[in-house]
């Protein structure tokens, strides 16, 4: 009898071994899609940034675009300032 119950918990322990990486491959798929998606939407982001352009940062501020460098991006806030940010920290163009 025990030899039976040995092998009934090998052959579960191995069903929920596969059944565990199933679902890993699975969440590793959407997440890789995910992420390819992210990257595409943010290349297309950056390579679309003009000045005059109003646009919102990854910390919720937003600002008009007065000049848009290699690396950073003057932008115009509320009050007039002009402050120079990193260009990768724009998370959206708003219309």
């Amino acid at each position: 009898m025990s030899a039976s119950l040995g092998e009934a918990v090998l052959a579960s322990s191995i069903v929920l071994l596969v059944l565990m990486t199933l679902v890993g491959v699975v969440l590793f798929a959407f997440n890789a899609m995910r992420t390819r998606k992210q990257k595409s939407y943010y290349e297309k982001l950056h390579k679309t940034l003009e000045s005059g352009q109003r646009v919102q940062f990854a910390g919720g501020l937003f600002g008009e675009l007065v000049r848009v460098g290699r690396e950073t991006c003057d932008v115009r806030v509320k009050s007039g300032e002009v402050i120079e940010v990193s260009r990768y920290a724009i998370q959206a163009i708003e219309s």
